[in-house]
Formats: structure tokens, sequence, C-alpha cells
């Protein structure tokens, strides 16, 4: 019987190995993973909501790098919408002048809770550019990499417009509040010197009434 060539056995072996390798490698990279989630997780709630700096925990891979930068700039977007739908609501309050139906507690929260909102998406839209300028500078110069580090930009640049014409309505809004709330206290002014003319016993019609009452004497004793 001829002998049996020992590179098919080795080829066995080969195949066994791989096989191996391959399970080996597939359990190591769970607990990664899960350990990458928690992470990415408490960055979001420190990163006010938006959960832009969880995109700094990248996973390897380009396709990974540019999923998790599409996450963040998707919860930006999210809360852009939500700062604006608050204040669609302050504005319409704020157009209120009516000196007896001042909803004041309302405005005020409001007007606080947009402020953090605005505050925490501009530090999100910083952790999502230089998340991105990172990703650029350590995936070489090829060609699609220069594409994706042109989009990206063009999505924080476009995130960044967003938020600078919701801050700048939002400044906008609070002017109107304070000039209406001038005008109320000008209106209440008004009405309470009014008031103060009329109950006043020195009022101006006293004069008069002393000048008609003195008339007559004045002439008799002429």
């Amino acid at each position: 019987r001829p002998p049996r060539h020992p590179c098919s056995s080795m080829r066995e072996r080969t195949q066994e190995l791989l096989a191996i390798a391959e399970r080996l490698r597939s359990h190591q990279q769970a607990p990664e993973t899960s350990a990458s989630s928690s992470a990415a997780a408490a960055s979001t709630s420190a990163s006010g909501g938006y959960g832009a700096a969880s995109v700094r925990l990248a996973a390897s891979g380009s396709a990974a790098s540019r999923s998790e930068f599409a996450q963040g700039a998707s919860r930006i977007g999210r809360g852009i919408h939500s700062a604006s739908t608050k204040l669609a609501r302050l504005a319409q309050l704020a157009k209120r002048t009516s000196m007896f139906d001042d909803p004041a507690a309302e405005i005020n929260e409001l007007t606080v809770v947009i402020k953090q909102d605005i505050g925490g998406l501009n530090r999100a839209i910083e952790e999502l550019q230089s998340f991105s300028a990172e990703r650029g500078g350590s995936g070489g110069a090829g060609r699609g990499n220069k594409q994706s580090s042109a989009h990206s930009a063009t999505v924080v640049d476009n995130l960044r417009t967003r938020l600078k014409d919701t801050t700048k309505e939002f400044k906008d809004v609070l002017t109107l509040r304070t000039e209406n709330l001038k005008s109320n206290q000008s209106r209440r002014k008004m009405f309470s010197d009014s008031d103060s003319l009329v109950s006043s016993p020195s009022g101006p019609l006293l004069p008069r009434n002393a000048a008609r009452s003195s008339g007559p004497s004045s002439s008799q004793q002429s």
C-alpha cells in the first residue's frame, strides 16, 4: 500500500486549528462588545442625554466607526428637534400680553429646560466633531476615507447650523418676553396712577368745586 502523503494530514489539522482560532476569537469579542455598550450608555447620560460622547467608543473597523458616528449624529438631531418643539410652546406663551393671565411659571420652566438642552447639544456637537477628526486622522489618506471625512464634516456643519438657528430663535423669544413684561408694567403703573387720582380726596375736581362755592360770596362782597 503506498504511503500517505504528509501534506494531507497537515491540511486536515490546519482546518481544525483555524476553526478553533475562530471560536476563540468569537468568545473574546463578546465580552468586549458588552463592555463597550455599557460604557457607551454611561457616556450618553453624561453628555446631556444625546449620546454624542459614545461615538468615542467606536469599535474596530471603518464600518463600525461610521455607524457610531451616524448614531451620535442622529441623537443630536432628535435633541435639536425636541428643543425646537419646546421653543415653539415657549414662543406661544411669550406672545400673550394679558396682565391677568400671565403663565409666568410655565415660561420660566421652559426657559430653564431649553437653556440646558442647548448647552448639552453644543457640547455633543463638539464631541462629535472631535470624533470625526480623530477618525479621519487615523484612517489614512485614501480616497474613500477622504469622502467619508467630507461627509462627516457636512453632517456636523448641518447640525451646528440647525442648533444656531434654534439658539437665535430662543433669544428672540426671550427678547419678546422681556418687552411684553415691560409693557405690562407700564400699563399697571398707568392704572395705578388713575386709581389714585380718582380715590384721592385732593383730586383735581375739588379746587373747581371750591371755586364755584366761593363765586357768589366774592360777588356779594364786591
